[in-house]
């Protein structure tokens, strides 16, 4: 039998360890406790609280982790526990393909320039370049950026995927952005 001081011990060390690292994740975005705590949909004495103690309700908890992206890092941890059922593994890697399917980007990671044709993008995003016309792939996607609009991020992640978006959208540091980007994502990965 594991003694409850060492428990209580070791528990208290990973909520710690918990916060700190939500924390990080907070400053990193330079947004303040009340700032982050309203990103989150979280009440701001409970956020602060958190961050102090660690301490704070499961529910809350992955509001958190979903709101920063992060619940497939989650999903992982939980896919290794030992005892999984079968069946369900199976069911779960098939939505995974049909979402892997659909959030495949038009424009593949490794390509570093894209040379615009408003047949394949359409006149949304390039409204005033010439066809032909080639960028480097992060100044495009800043230039995008600067002038976002819900239609263009939907775009945006429709062209160039989630992984590869989400850096350029968290150093914008806007808050309404962020937001619109993790809207759609969640829009994206329920529907489908």
């Amino acid at each position: 039998m594991f003694p409850l001081k060492i428990f209580s011990k070791n528990v208290n060390k990973l909520l710690l360890a918990t916060s700190k690292k939500i924390r990080a994740e907070r400053i990193g975005l330079e947004l303040t406790q009340k700032e982050f705590a309203e990103f989150v949909e979280i009440k701001y004495p409970t956020y602060k609280n958190f961050e102090q103690s660690g301490k704070i309700s499961f529910e809350g908890f992955l509001q958190i982790l979903i709101k920063l992206n992060k619940q497939d890092q989650f999903n992982k941890f939980l896919d290794g526990f030992e005892f999984n059922e079968e069946k369900r593994r199976v069911n779960h890697s098939d939505k995974n393909n049909i979402e892997n399917e659909f959030l495949d980007p038009i424009i593949k990671p490794s390509q570093k320039q894209i040379t615009l044709d408003k047949k394949v993008f359409g006149d949304e995003l390039f409204y005033s370049v010439e066809d032909g016309h080639t960028y480097e792939v992060m100044t495009f996607i800043n230039i995008i950026l600067k002038s976002w609009t819900e239609r263009r991020v939907m775009l945006l992640i429709k062209y160039f995927g989630e992984s590869r978006l989400k850096p350029y959208i968290l150093k914008q540091k806007d808050i309404k952005l962020l937001k619109s980007f993790n809207q759609h994502i969640k829009y994206i990965k329920k529907r489908f």
